[in-house]
């Protein structure tokens, strides 16, 4: 378990965002973990598998999603966001300077402990570990033999590692009240500053069906969002030919 972090010189912690019951799925994590013998705590999120409890209905927007999007949001994807944004309340209500942050069922590499030992996560307010999709155009900077730090031009997708700092924290809690868009992201990470690494040292397990619950529905929300995508509408609004612009200036790394 993580260390009593008393000053902004103290490690950030490493939160395991897992839900309860899941002690099998967390397993190879916690067992990297300790095996580099870095402290760390459970952070147990919303549980979306059964429909989202009543509290959480106040949370959430769930028009919001059918008009930014074109279709609505799972319940699994609603507690999802849920789970990341109390996260961020956390740092944020905690007084932490900052915090990493695992998905339950991610996958470290062999730089992941030095990443956090070298304390590499104070280069920028929000640093992405897994990543797809991401788009860069500076060339970045090695922080560890052969992974550069590059900063992005536009949010990417995954949430499954990621460190953010308390200032990051207190923008995508705000972002985020009420939840009405899906947990990568509710704003313009680029905005924060935010870069990640490239290469990923944090990776997500072949998609199995059943095998993520804080991912459930993502692939029928990707399907559904191809489609929202093709229409001729998308022409018409600025953001489009923003993102289209930025795409073509930019180098996709993931």
């Amino acid at each position: 378990m993580r260390e009593e972090m008393t000053t902004n010189d103290a490690p950030w912690p490493i939160l395991v965002l897992t839900l309860p019951g899941d002690k099998a799925r967390r397993a190879p994590l916690i067992e990297a973990l300790e095996r580099a013998g870095l402290p760390f705590e459970l952070f147990h999120g919303v549980d979306g598998r059964q429909g989202l409890d009543e509290r959480w209905e106040q949370e959430i927007d769930r028009a919001a999603p059918r008009q930014t999007f074109g279709h609505d949001m799972t319940d699994g994807e609603f507690a999802c966001a849920l789970s990341h944004r109390e996260i961020y309340r956390m740092v944020v209500e905690q007084g932490w300077p900052g915090a990493v942050v695992l998905e339950d069922d991610a996958i470290l590499n062999k730089h992941f402990a030095a990443f956090v030992r070298g304390r590499h996560y104070d280069h920028a307010e929000l640093v992405l570990l897994d990543h797809y999709h991401a788009r860069v155009r500076d060339m970045g900077k090695e922080i560890l033999p052969g992974v550069m730090l590059r900063r992005l031009v536009m949010s990417p997708f995954r949430t499954s590692g990621y460190s953010v700092s308390a200032s990051a924290a207190q923008a995508l809690l705000e972002a985020a009240s009420p939840v009405r868009r899906f947990a990568d992201w509710p704003l313009d990470i680029a905005e924060l500053g935010a870069m990640a690494v490239n290469p990923r040292i944090v990776a997500q397990p072949e998609a199995k069906p059943g095998n993520s619950h804080l991912r459930e529905g993502r692939n029928q929300r990707e399907s559904e969002k191809r489609k929202h995508t093709r229409s001729w509408r998308r022409w018409r609004t600025r953001a489009y030919w923003r993102r289209w612009i930025t795409k073509r200036r930019s180098t996709r790394i993931s």
